[in-house]
């Protein structure tokens, strides 16, 4: 149930962001509403914070550097941590990230674009929690 949770989580932000490069707060509020309080009764708290860091890290960058991550990001990072845990969520996010930089590279060098345009990531990030779920 927490995993189906997610994955609809994911997949709609996925498509807010594919269209509209931005994250409706509403819907980042109310995922977080229903996946961590069930978090925290089937894992408990230690696991839930622990889960956390790594979108309270990436939400820092995205305060540092907004030109580069949306807080958005930072936020799903750190709901879908609350639900996964911590060794689940650093690999999610790295295959995520790795997705992200193979298509940003194909289309810098095979289709010749600039580079300067921004890439969603919540719908690599989609695919990679798809592959941690069947792997």
């Amino acid at each position: 149930m927490l995993t189906a949770a997610v994955l609809l989580f994911l997949l709609i932000l996925s498509v807010y962001d594919l269209r509209e490069k931005a994250l409706p707060l509403w819907i980042l509020l109310m995922g977080a509403a229903l996946i961590v309080p069930l978090s925290l009764w089937m894992k408990g708290p230690a696991q839930v914070i622990a889960g956390c860091v790594p979108g309270v890290f990436l939400l820092a960058v995205s305060l540092a550097l907004p030109h580069c991550l949306g807080a958005g990001d930072g936020l799903v990072v750190m709901t879908v941590g609350a639900a996964w845990g911590l060794s689940a969520c650093l690999g999610w996010i790295l295959m995520g990230f790795l997705l992200a930089a193979a298509v940003s590279l194909w289309k810098m060098l095979i289709r010749k674009e600039s580079g300067k345009e921004q890439l969603a990531l919540l719908p690599f990030l989609l695919i990679a929690a798809i592959g941690e779920c069947l792997l």
